[in-house]
């Protein structure tokens, strides 16, 4: 699915173009091949790439897949499509070691199932990091500059990826944030509000146009306001909203 001319969606369960525990996986494309963002929980990878194709995209361009965290539905299917394209993976350095050689317990992908996140059927598969990401980080991508932001709140390895697209400036964010300014608290291991109380201010003032989230909605223009709306709502006595509390504005 296109969205800029050079942003596409290849996968994701809310839009039904990949398996239903899949994230967004975004593609864009760079002077020097492809830039993969998250890579969904490795259950059908091929429908990504039949989507890639369907666009025009060879997925033998893809030169980096760069991960927002370690969570299964965003970083399990990294080693398929590791393998399906030949690129480089990149994930926060917090979480390489659990990408690379963690177990099912090491990543509490066993509490998600007992939660009913994930079947029981559900397979973590580690794969091998090529880049280690830190906060701060500057990292040149397929010709784009990728411009690495850690947000712990969501997860303590979530990492933002702010560049250039088609003239606009547009921020994936994983799950850190959502469509309306959504945190992404949820009730697991890492997920604090401390977190956001410390990092979610590292997106102020980004003038971000293009918003990407994990998952749900997304947006091409003003996209820097659901940011502020988070930011805002951080300042409230109460407990933000946050994802499964749809609240759209």
């Amino acid at each position: 699915m296109r969205i800029l001319p050079s942003l596409f969606l290849v996968g994701g369960h809310s839009t039904g173009l990949s398996d239903q525990h899949d994230c967004n996986i975004y593609v864009v494309r760079g002077p020097d091949g492809l830039v993969m963002i998250d890579a969904g929980g490795g259950r059908d990878p091929d429908a990504i790439v039949a989507e890639m194709r369907q666009e025009g995209l060879d997925p033998e361009q893809v030169r980096w897949l760069l991960l927002t965290h370690h969570h299964a539905d965003h970083a399990s299917g990294a080693a398929a499509i590791k393998e399906l394209t030949g690129c480089k993976v990149a994930i926060s350095h917090q979480s390489a070691h659990l990408l690379e050689r963690g177990t099912e317990l090491d990543t509490r992908l066993d509490l998600a199932k007992r939660m009913g996140v994930y079947p029981d059927d559900f397979i973590w598969h580690n794969c091998p990091v090529d880049e280690q990401l830190h906060d701060g980080k500057i990292m040149r991508a397929a010709g784009i500059d990728v411009h690495v932001i850690e947000v712990e709140g969501h997860s303590l390895d979530s990492c933002c990826f702010h560049m250039r697209v088609d003239g606009r400036h547009c921020l994936f964010v994983g799950d850190v944030l959502q469509y309306g300014g959504l945190i992404g608290l949820i009730n697991f291991p890492g997920s604090t509000l401390d977190g956001y109380r410390n990092a979610l201010p590292k997106l102020r003032n980004l003038n971000v146009d293009g918003f990407f989230p994990g998952h749900s909605l997304f947006t091409v223009r003003d996209g820097q306001r659901h940011i502020d709306k988070a930011l805002e709502r951080l300042k409230s006595p109460f407990v933000p909203p946050t994802i499964g509390q749809q609240m759209w504005f």
